[in-house]
């Protein structure tokens, strides 16, 4: 991007005085920690400031709690609560006023110097959000804000929309767009912003975020992606003071005891749909009883499954809601958008993580669904790899 649009964004970002900042549901550890660096960014500036994702589906990634003011994250936003009404007084003084609810009524008393007074007919000023600005970042389009944008979606289209990501498939959906494609990550493309916004505001809260993203998105610098300019921006956030030593304990390190067991009974019951180019497994009650985990760990197990197996593009993992079984789905495959892809079946979520309900309990009825699925609704000119 040249260095005109940077500035047209620097501009927006000075002029606000109240931020919006979200980003895709479900995210992934970059998503998050972009979001995080933004947020401490704005408040060293003095803005008013917040982080809203949507987490119905899924909780947040659970190995990212530990970053600067991760509770900090709301999962709804709602317009102002003040509602105004005004009166024209026509020049006429008033001293004070009271007011009284009494029978579900309001009553509101002018105190005035002695004189009557006649008002002019009232206006009414619904409530509205108190933004100014919405930051989406690591978002390739506004549907994949999740029921953040579904609830207020009047809202997203008259509010003014910086729109940073890394990603190909990002639809330029903002009024301004800055969408680093050499980056590795969504974090990387907000160092350069911040940058040349006020870099020695970088502190160390700040720099642990970004050099999260970084080393999450690169899966710990081992990614192909990695430019000389990756590790330029990676060495710089260290010498700022990212504790790369936390990180990379929080990200591949510190895994509970209990994920571990789900881990392992999952690889167990593994299969693998070659013609599709799909890998999948199932977990039942019993597995989560005697684990003590729950379906949120289950959005580590299908990311760490992708990461491990690099020639499976989609990973389903199934597990009981109910009657019947629901998947979450993952896939690393460019020219997939398993929202639509998956639309039928109602999925929620990401272009490249959605959850779905099948109307079936037993997983290989479930399993044919999918596969029927992405046979009929995948992009043909781009035929599923086989593995």
């Amino acid at each position: 991007m040249s260095l005109e649009p940077l500035q047209q964004i620097l501009a927006h970002l000075r002029a606000a005085k109240n931020v919006l900042l979200s980003t895709r549901a479900n995210p992934s550890p970059d998503d998050v920690a972009a979001a995080l660096a933004f947020y401490l960014m704005l408040k060293k500036q003095g803005k008013k400031a917040t982080i809203a994702i949507d987490n119905a589906a899924l909780n947040l990634s659970p190995n990212c709690a530990w970053l600067p003011r991760y509770l900090d994250i709301v999962g709804v936003i709602g317009p102002d609560n003040r509602l105004t009404i005004t009166f024209n007084l026509n020049g006429q003084p008033v001293r004070g006023i009271t007011y009284n609810i009494k029978n579900d009524q309001l009553a509101v008393t002018m105190i005035t110097n002695g004189q009557r007074i006649k008002l002019g007919p009232p206006t009414v000023a619904e409530p509205t959000y108190p933004f100014d600005l919405i930051v989406a970042l690591g978002a390739p389009d506004l549907e994949s804000l999740g029921r953040l944008y579904d609830e207020h979606t009047a809202f997203f289209y008259e509010v003014p929309i910086i729109n940073i990501d890394h990603q190909a498939e990002n639809e330029h959906f903002g009024e301004l767009n800055l969408v680093g494609l050499t980056a590795v990550s969504t974090t990387e493309v907000v160092y350069n912003l911040l940058e040349l916004w006020q870099k020695e505001l970088i502190d160390p809260d700040i720099a642990t975020c970004l050099l999260t993203g970084i080393i999450s998105e690169s899966n710990s610098f081992q990614s192909t992606t990695i430019t000389p300019r990756t590790l330029a921006i990676a060495s710089e956030l260290i010498t700022r003071g990212g504790r790369r030593e936390q990180i990379v304990a929080e990200l591949y390190g510190n895994k509970p005891i209990t994920a571990l067991q789900l881990w392992g009974r999952t690889l167990a019951r593994l299969h693998t749909e070659p013609e599709y180019g799909l890998l999948w497994s199932a977990v039942n009650d019993d597995d989560f009883a005697a684990t003590a985990t729950t379906e949120q760990d289950l959005h580590n197990i299908i990311h760490d499954l992708l990461t491990h197996a690099p020639q499976a593009k989609t990973v389903a993992l199934l597990y009981p809601r109910g009657p019947f079984l629901k998947a979450i789905i993952h896939t690393h495959h460019l020219n997939f958008d398993l929202r639509k892809i998956f639309a039928p079946l109602a999925a929620r979520g990401s272009r490249n993580l959605v959850e779905c309900d099948l109307s079936t309990p037993l997983a290989e009825e479930a399993i044919d669904i999918i596969k029927q699925t992405l046979a009929e609704r995948a992009p043909h000119e781009n035929p599923l790899p086989k593995f």
